[in-house]
């Protein structure tokens, strides 16, 4: 289906599966959000409980049961999954540019699929190869014997040093480094530390989004593992010889200590941290802020630092909320006892009968 000049609601309603209402001949051009006030883009509704009256001149998608005379759009079971495919029907299309800029500069050993584009300023090493219909935007430098799957896109300003394999349908945004030496020093604070030498590579699987800023050390031997279907925020840091299973999620300014290892579907939420050596089990979730320094087993959900158990955790800072009060008893209580001693008498429970 040809969606260059807009859709009706019609086959938006068909390509959603939902119901059209009102004027389903109406043409949509793009998507706003709620409040909008362009009567060419559409409003999708994606809270049945916070859903206020949209306005008739304004096309939208509603939740099933709301309704009213008068309006026009499309009535869904899904609006979350509807809002996340309209957003994929009007986004711009990047991909179709094909070539090697005129200032891009390609070592002699380095094959380049006819259908992808290297833009401008990028440099290409030795021997790498770059697949079908990848797209390399402006000053991307890619080292020696590095390898790009098929439609991945790498933006302005990545650096993959050498021998990184990156899988197909990959993105990798801006100002992100993969393959740079990992952290590894014998400490001498009197001589000065001595570098260990990293001889290995990075590798990343299928579908892999990586955000801004990112930095992915290469392995002192064999191979750091970003496992396919991973998606991974800006600012996140993953050490030399890790590995990251398939379909984890990894938040913003998340760091993951050398030879750490992530299992398939983990969660790492913001600021969160795995320690050297940590295996981290299947599905486990680690909350925002919180430490792994030890192993976490397969479908916990642990917060803290050390992370233990979130339930733990949670008793243990409504322990310290009452930190303060408790201060108070204890001195109430000392005082008492002092006062009794002072007395030359003994303590009487309250409670007690004879």
């Amino acid at each position: 289906m040809d969606l260059s000049n807009g859709v009706t609601i019609s086959q938006l309603a068909e390509i959603l599966g939902g119901r059209p209402f009102g004027e389903t001949g109406l043409v949509v051009r793009g998507i706003q959000g709620p409040g909008g006030e362009d009567p060419s883009k559409i409003v999708v509704y994606r809270d049945s409980r916070s859903v206020r009256m949209p306005s008739a001149a304004i096309p939208s998608i509603l939740p099933r049961g709301r309704i009213t005379e008068g309006l026009t759009g499309v009535e869904v079971s899904d609006p979350e999954e509807a809002f996340i495919r309209v957003l994929e029907i009007f986004s711009p299309e990047r991909r179709g540019r094909r070539g090697v800029h005129e200032t891009a500069v390609v070592e002699p050993g380095a094959r380049i699929s006819p259908s992808s584009f290297v833009g401008p300023l990028c440099v290409v090493g030795d021997d790498s190869v770059i697949g079908d219909e990848v797209e390399l935007e402006a000053q991307v430098h890619l080292g020696p014997g590095v390898s790009i799957g098929a439609r991945t896109r790498i933006e302005a300003n990545v650096v993959l040093r050498e021998g990184t394999v990156v899988g197909e349908d990959c993105l990798i945004h801006s100002g992100t480094v993969i393959g740079c030496d990992g952290f590894g020093f014998v400490p001498d604070f009197d001589g000065g530390h001595r570098k260990i030498p990293q001889l290995g590579r990075v590798k990343i699987g299928d579908r892999v989004e990586i955000g801004a800023c990112v930095t992915i050390d290469r392995a002192t031997l064999d191979d750091t593992v970003i496992g396919e279907g991973t998606v991974i925020d800006n600012h996140v840091h993953i050490g030399h010889n890790a590995r990251i299973g398939k379909n984890c999620i990894l938040v913003a300014m998340t760091g993951i200590a050398g030879s750490s290892v992530l299992e398939d579907g983990v969660v790492m939420a913001a600021r969160s941290g795995a320690s050297d050596h940590v295996t981290i089990g299947e599905k486990a979730q680690v909350a925002a802020n919180a430490g792994a320094v030890k192993d976490v087993p397969p479908g916990a959900i642990v917060s803290g630092f050390p992370a233990r158990d979130h339930r733990e955790q949670m008793k243990i800072q409504a322990l310290m909320a009452r930190l303060p009060e408790m201060r108070e008893e204890i001195r109430r209580l000392k005082k008492e006892i002092a006062d009794i001693k002072t007395k030359g008498g003994c303590y009487e429970d309250p409670g007690y009968k004879e």
